[in-house]
């Protein structure tokens, strides 16, 4: 069939358009996502989700480490990347300092936010078996075991270059994933407030008035590159091991997602210490916690809904 000037044009003018939507909606995706790699509990997959453009990102990454990439998947990365990598620079360190100098509060937000990823991964599990259960299971053991586990002691200035390599895998391979959090990985790894610090001061050090500085860039390079090559690690390798495993093994897969994120109640505890993750908090602190939790559990639970995918049948 021969198609006429006419509609060539307008078929070109039509593909524009999506991809100027779609551009948008990876904007709003990205920024949603910065919003949620800062705040452990909330999944950068949901909010990917609910911007509605989590397959076009899973299919863009997939295509570009296969080196299969086109304008499309381009362009759509480059807009979730832009704008979630902005949001992180300029918020990293105001979070930080919440964590810091509020941790009981703060953990107590985080904890709900948490658990309000449970209902959007309990719809991709669906109809429940015998492997999700085996999959919860060894998930929430690995968290009991990751709670006890004594913590490496560490001074200010030490750097593990490969404790961030490994942050890195988990907190993107996890990024990916609808209703688990790459932020929560940092938290229960220890790096949180390291990767937040390194963030912030990058931020400071470039955008200072008389010009960058050297040595706090430097700095924060120590820190964010091995934590870098990591997340790259997991975009070309772990998300691909973890696309075929839940296409093989889905219902094991979920089952092992949803037991970590169950097992955060024990990772987050708020009223912990540096020294104790035991601790006992007043009546009126009880009170105050238990409505952040709700909060962040219900906004996390909404969120969620706006873009989730539905139980299958």
């Amino acid at each position: 069939m021969t198609v006429s000037p006419a509609q060539w044009k307008s078929e070109i003018r039509m593909r524009k358009e999506i991809g100027a939507r779609l551009a948008a909606r990876g904007l709003m995706g990205g920024a949603l996502m910065g919003l949620a790699n800062l705040v452990p509990g909330v999944s950068g997959g949901t909010m990917l989700l609910a911007a509605g453009v989590y397959p076009q990102c899973i299919d863009a990454v997939a295509r570009i480490t296969t080196l299969r990439p086109d304008r499309r998947s381009v362009g759509l990365l480059a807009s979730v990347a832009v704008s979630g990598g902005l949001i992180i620079l300029l918020l990293a360190g105001t979070v930080k300092g919440l964590v810091l100098e509020h941790r009981w509060a703060m953990y107590s937000l985080f904890l709900g936010s948490t658990l309000g990823g449970v209902p959007a991964l309990w719809n991709l599990i669906g109809r429940p078996d015998g492997r999700c259960g085996a999959g919860a299971v060894a998930g929430l053991s690995a968290m009991v075991v990751a709670t006890l586990a004594p913590e490496a002691a560490a001074g200010p200035g030490d750097v593990h270059a490969p404790v961030l390599f490994f942050a890195g895998l988990g907190a993107f391979a996890a990024m990916i994933l609808p209703g688990l959090s790459g932020g929560y990985i940092l938290l229960v790894s220890g790096q949180y407030v390291p990767i937040l610090g390194a963030v912030d001061g990058l931020r400071s050090a470039v955008f200072r008035a008389d010009g960058p500085t050297w040595p706090a860039l430097l700095d924060s390079a120590r820190v964010l590159l091995p934590f870098g090559a990591g997340g790259l690690a997991a975009l070309v390798g772990v998300s691909s091991l973890v696309g075929w495993l839940l296409r093989r093994q889905r219902s094991l897969m979920l089952g092992l997602l949803l037991g970590l994120l169950l097992g955060a109640v024990l990772g987050l505890w708020p009223f912990g210490t540096p020294e104790s993750r035991i601790g006992h908090p007043a009546p009126a602190q009880a009170t105050i916690a238990l409505g952040l939790a709700a909060g962040g559990f219900a906004v996390t639970a909404a969120v969620a809904r706006l873009g989730g995918p539905k139980r299958p049948t």
